[in-house]
């Protein structure tokens, strides 16, 4: 049976090309992404039509609801996850720490160290039951 992989914020940059890496070793690739839907779905589309086990789901990071929910639906869909990595992440871009409002910090906070914490709690049972491994490239 294949591996699972399960990479946040996978629709464009270092997602996108972890998701791809992954697929190309063969893994079952579950591909989170929030905004950049077109680019997530292009992505799943081009993989899937290359004969890799891919898969994309709307998930916002920063809701616990939803970090649930996509592993559940991971879970129905391949049967266990043996990698999560968390690359998801929101910033103020071009905004100076001098300018940042609390509402800019919590969405670095929320998108970044928050998700990861949700998505490795969420994954944890599965994890352990695969000896699987964690890699955090966000936070």
């Amino acid at each position: 049976m294949s591996k699972t992989v399960l990479i946040t914020g996978a629709s464009k940059g270092i997602g996108a090309a972890t998701a791809i890496l992954f697929a190309e070793k063969g893994y079952n690739v579950v591909m989170n992404y929030n905004n950049s839907v077109q680019s997530a779905l292009i992505l799943q589309k081009s993989l899937s039509e290359s004969g890799y086990k891919v898969t994309a789901f709307q998930a916002n990071v920063r809701n616990r609801l939803d970090v649930d929910l996509m592993v559940k639906e991971t879970i129905e869909r391949f049967g266990k996850i043996d990698v999560l990595i968390n690359n998801a992440q929101a910033s103020a871009s071009g905004v100076t720490l001098a300018d940042h409002t609390t509402d800019q910090f919590n969405l670095a906070m929320y998108s970044g160290l928050y998700a990861a914490f949700y998505y490795m709690q969420a994954c944890y049972p599965y994890l352990k039951e695969t000896k699987g491994t964690v890699i955090n490239f966000a936070s």
